[in-house]
């Protein structure tokens, strides 16, 4: 304990600070997208958020700078407890995923690790949906399971698999959807009621949707997470992540962000709170585009299987009609017959590039036998849906035409 009567171990200057929300921010997401979290600088009268990069801030005396860093009154001490640009991107994306607070991370994985050691102690269990994002899977099986952690994964397309796998150990549930690559869906309202009856916290990387198109903690999530670098940002051009939850949560895993130290830059979070003012145009834009992308390659007779949950005949297209606004902007679909096939499409295309991540405006492709899951075996790709010629698509906002006839021109090549 401290000398104010304080237990040390909960962190220096956390404060437990709800973002408040304001008419001046508008009623619906296409206004909030442009205007929430920010406001007129006081001092220039200028509209756009200032970058302040300032790592450590002076005050007139000595207990004032102290009654911020120790004692939690407003304002800024250490760039690593608090940074006012950080501050504005945090309100954002408070506000836009309908939570109370956030805190801007260095990157998504940075966000995950974070989250996850605030509330895991040596043999808890963690139970995880089997098609996760892969760097979450080498996170937990690599290095958090010699931790003494127990990663669980299952199939969490049913309910019915996911409370199999509680036990009295576990403490998270950690979901995405759609997921990473296959696009299958959970339930998120019956695994936030099953959280809930369990008593443990249920985090959620929403991601692939965005705050567009769908909001977890609607429908019972505690935590949600952002890769930023992906839609958010939205230019593949910023490196970032966040926590979106509750202000007694956010104070938790503020405290650990603060000592393992992966925080947003100031530049980082200014890029990111330029990119979401387009977000909404933009996220109309990416699922007009895989939606027209999807049907086309359903028609197409070199394609053997399409995933995205906007076609009827994904098997769980009721589920996403019922949780999501928009499907998203991520297709994905198996050429040909075999993986050489998958990478002779990759590499006939012209407009599409060949690359790593998603949700920026050029669309990027990737395809299962030549860049992606090389390191999972056979047996483990199949389990997981990713047949040969698998090829996972971002498509960006360029004409829907053009990008029709980039993969015509390139599906003729196998």
């Amino acid at each position: 304990m401290n000398k104010e009567g304080e237990d040390s171990s909960k962190g220096i200057g956390i404060k437990k600070i709800a973002v408040k929300d304001s008419p001046a921010f508008g009623k619906r997401i296409g206004t909030k997208v442009v205007h929430a979290g920010e406001q007129v600088n006081p001092l220039t009268k200028g509209i756009v958020t200032s970058i302040d990069f300032s790592t450590t801030f002076a005050y007139e005396r000595a207990q004032d700078w102290a009654d911020v860093f120790y004692h939690g009154k407003p304002g800024y001490a250490y760039s690593r407890h608090g940074n006012p640009t950080r501050e504005t991107f945090e309100k954002k994306i408070a506000l836009l995923e309908r939570g109370e607070a956030a805190i801007g991370f260095s990157s998504g994985m940075a966000a995950i690790a974070t989250t996850f050691a605030t509330y895991l102690c040596p043999g808890d269990e963690i139970v995880v949906t089997d098609r996760c994002y892969p760097g979450t899977r080498h996170l937990l099986n690599q290095y958090f399971k010699k931790w003494g952690f127990i990663p669980k994964f299952v199939d969490a397309r049913e309910i019915e698999n996911v409370q199999e796998a509680i036990s009295k150990k576990t403490k998270l549930l950690h979901m995405e959807c759609p997921t990473n690559p296959t696009l299958s869906l959970c339930d998120i309202e019956a695994l936030g009621k099953l959280a809930k009856d369990f008593g443990i916290k249920f985090v959620f990387d929403n991601t692939f949707a965005s705050p567009i198109n769908q909001n977890p903690l609607v429908f019972g999530a505690d935590i949600v997470i952002h890769s930023v670098t992906k839609y958010l940002g939205g230019h593949s051009d910023v490196l970032g992540g966040a926590v979106i939850t509750s202000a007694e949560e956010r104070a938790e895993i503020m405290n650990s962000a603060v000592y393992f130290g992966g925080v947003m830059s100031p530049f980082s979070a200014w890029l990111t709170i330029r990119g979401i003012k387009t977000l909404e145009l933009r996220m109309q834009r990416h699922n007009e585009n895989a939606q027209a992308l999807a049907e086309f390659l359903e028609d197409h007779p070199k394609v053997r299987e399409v995933f995205y949950p906007g076609l009827p005949s994904h098997p769980q297209h009721q589920l996403a009609k019922k949780q999501m606004r928009g499907f998203g902007g991520m297709v994905s679909f198996c050429v040909g017959k075999s993986d050489k096939d998958g990478g002779d499409f990759l590499n006939a295309l012209q407009i599409i590039k060949r690359a790593s991540s998603l949700g920026s405006v050029e669309s990027l492709a990737q395809a299962s036998g030549s860049m992606i899951y090389l390191e999972f075996s056979e047996e483990q790709k199949r389990a997981l849906g990713i047949n040969p010629g698998f090829v996972r698509l971002s498509t960006g906002i360029e004409d829907k035409a053009d990008l029709i006839e980039d993969i015509d021109q390139a599906l003729a090549k196998i």
